[in-house]
C-alpha cells in the first residue's frame, strides 16, 4: 500500500489549481464544443481566429489540455498543421448544447475559485474581496450559476426524492420551490406526485432558465412562475409543503429566521418545511465537504455559513415551527431537515 508522504501530499494540493485553471479558462471560451462543432478536429490557429484570442496562448492552452488527457492532438498528414479533438470519454460532458453538460458547473467553479485566491484578505479584512467576473461578464455568470446547480441536482434528484420518500415526506398537493432556479426539484415532486402542483419562486435569471425548460412540456400547467427575491420580498401563500434547497447557507442567522418567518406565513397549518443542505457536526469540522463549503460562504457573502442541526432546529422553533427532525442524514448537501407548521 502506496502511502503519500507529507511533503507528495503538499505538493500535490499546492499545485492543484493548474488544472482546474486550466479546465476554466476552455470553459469561458467554449473550447470544447467548438471543436466538437467541428467535426472534432481544429488546428490552434483555427480555434484561435473562431474565438479571437492570442494564437500562442491558444496553443499552450491546448497542448496542455491534451497532455492532461481532456484533448488529443494528431497530424493528418506529413507537414500539416496538428489539429486537436476532444477525447470520447469527456465529449458529452464538455458539449455546452448537451443538457447534462459540465460546462456551466467548470465556469462557475472559475469565478469561486477567484474568491478563494483573495482568502487571506478576506480572514484579515472580515468581508469578501471584490473579485472581478469572467470574461463571460457578470450577466452570464449569473446563467452559468443557475445551470451549474441544475447540473449537479440532475445527479442528487433521483436519491434525494427517494430519500424523501422512504421517511415519509412525499404527502403534499401545492408546494412551493423557494430558489428553485430552472426546477430540477419542482420536476420530480410533480412526477412522483402526478396530482400535486407547484410554484417557483425566484429571481428573473432563475425564472427565465426555468421558462425556458418548461414551456411545451406536460407540466407547464402544473405549475406557476413567480419572480421575487426572497431576501427582500414575502414568498406567495397557500401551500402544504416548501423546499428550500441549498439555500440557508447564503445567509446569516437572523437572515434565515426572516427566511423561516415568511415560510411559515406562506403554508397552511399543518403543512411543512423541508430543508436540504449541509449539517455539520457540533465542532464544525465534519463533513470535510461541508468545512470547505463553509469557506467559499466566507469569501462569497457577507454572512453566509454552514450550519449544525441544533443551530437550524433552534431557528425553526423561534419563528413558530414545532416538530423539527433530522428526516435525511447526510454527509453531503442531501442531508434534509423537516419542520411543521401547528
Amino acid at each position: 500500500m502506496n502511502i503519500e508522504s507529507p511533503f507528495a501530499r503538499l505538493c500535490r494540493v499546492s499545485t492543484a489549481f493548474q488544472e482546474s485553471c486550466l479546465l476554466a479558462a476552455a470553459a469561458e471560451f467554449d473550447v470544447f464544443t467548438i471543436i466538437l462543432e467541428h467535426d472534432n478536429r481544429l488546428s490552434a490557429q483555427e480555434l484561435s481566429t473562431i474565438c479571437e484570442t492570442d494564437l500562442r496562448g491558444t496553443t499552450v492552452l491546448l497542448d496542455a489540455l491534451t497532455a492532461t488527457e481532456y484533448l488529443y492532438k494528431k497530424r493528418i498528414s506529413s507537414g500539416s498543421e496538428p489539429v486537436y479533438s476532444v477525447a470520447e470519454e469527456f465529449q458529452t460532458l464538455l458539449d455546452r448544447r448537451n443538457s447534462g453538460t459540465f460546462i456551466p458547473m467548470i465556469r462557475h467553479m472559475s469565478c469561486v475559485q477567484r474568491s478563494w485566491t483573495e482568502l487571506a484578505r478576506t480572514i484579515k479584512n472580515g468581508t469578501p474581496f471584490e473579485t472581478p467576473p469572467s470574461i463571460l461578464g457578470a450577466d452570464e455568470d449569473n446563467v452559468s450559476f443557475i445551470w451549474a446547480m441544475n447540473s449537479i441536482a440532475q445527479r442528487l434528484v433521483e436519491p434525494t426524492v427517494l430519500s424523501l420518500q422512504k421517511a415519509g415526506l412525499l404527502k403534499f398537493n401545492q408546494f412551493i420551490d423557494i430558489g428553485g432556479a430552472s426546477g430540477t426539484y419542482t420536476i420530480a415532486f410533480l412526477e412522483a406526485l402526478p396530482e400535486s402542483r407547484g410554484t417557483i419562486f425566484d429571481l428573473p435569471v432563475g425564472i427565465a432558465a426555468a421558462r425556458q425548460r418548461f414551456t411545451g412540456t406536460k407540466y407547464e400547467n402544473r405549475i406557476q412562475l413567480v419572480e421575487g427575491d426572497f431576501d427582500r420580498d414575502e414568498l406567495p401563500n397557500g401551500f402544504d409543503f416548501a423546499w428550500i434547497s441549498a439555500i440557508i447557507h447564503q445567509f446569516g442567522r437572523s437572515e434565515s429566521r426572516k427566511l423561516y418567518e415568511k415560510v411559515f406565513r406562506s403554508l397552511y397549518s399543518g403543512g411543512k418545511v423541508a430543508i436540504r443542505d449541509f449539517m455539520m457536526n457540533a465542532e464544525r469540522t465534519a463533513p470535510k465537504d461541508g468545512a470547505f463549503f463553509d469557506v467559499s460562504m466566507l469569501v462569497e457573502t457577507k454572512t453566509g455559513r454552514v450550519y449544525t442541526f441544533d443551530e437550524v432546529k433552534t431557528d425553526l422553533e423561534s419563528v413558530g415551527f414545532t416538530e423539527v427532525q433530522f428526516a435525511v442524514p447526510a454527509e453531503t448537501m442531501s442531508a434534509v431537515v423537516t419542520a411543521k407548521k401547528p
